[in-house]
């Protein structure tokens, strides 16, 4: 457990040992910097920007379902002249199609095409990649160990965050935990 200094002075407010918040915190950048670089390449050679690759995976997430410019708009909060240009700059790219639907000619959902399905499938390939150098040397043990921590953290992040009345990421946490 972390002790305080007791000695006055400007060392007097720091903590000794680890930090949880600084822990994952430079965890995040670094698995972030290595997501990127593995991306980077991907989106390079597909010309496509960081947007259109989330909306590529977002696509393939939901291909068992009909999905429009409305429903990534409601997703990415985007407006729609911004989504507009998104999609018509993927559609350039042949990344995607638009297709008319039966019961209103007016809709068009979104495809992904071989083409757009084929980034996709390398950004599966590098999320593996990724998880695989991440887990190296990790027991199974160990790592549902962290899941657990994991969990226990963000339920700990979730009622600190009720308790000081904000809202994300508590969002409707909150309401629930009043009813407990």
């Amino acid at each position: 457990m972390e002790e305080r200094k007791k000695e006055p002075g400007p060392e007097k407010c720091e903590w000794t040992g680890r930090h949880i918040g600084h822990e994952l915190h430079t965890l995040d950048m670094m698995i972030g910097r290595l997501v990127n670089a593995y991306q980077s390449k991907v989106d390079e050679k597909a010309g496509i920007n960081r947007m259109q690759g989330w909306i590529i995976g977002y696509l393939y997430r939901h291909s068992d379902e009909d999905v429009f410019q409305k429903d990534l708009e409601a997703e990415f909060q985007m407006a729609r002249s911004t989504a507009s240009g998104i999609l018509q700059s993927m559609e350039k790219k042949e990344l995607i199609t638009r297709e008319s639907i039966p019961r209103d000619a007016r809709l068009k959902r979104l495809v992904l095409t071989p083409k757009g399905m084929e980034f996709q499938m390398e950004i599966i390939d590098n999320f593996a990649r990724i998880q695989k150098a991440l887990s190296t040397n990790i027991s199974e043990k160990q790592l549902e160990d962290f899941y657990q921590t994991a969990d226990i953290i963000r339920e700990n992040v979730v009622k600190a965050c009720c308790e000081a009345g904000e809202i994300y990421p508590c969002n409707s946490s909150c309401e629930s935990r009043k009813k407990e």
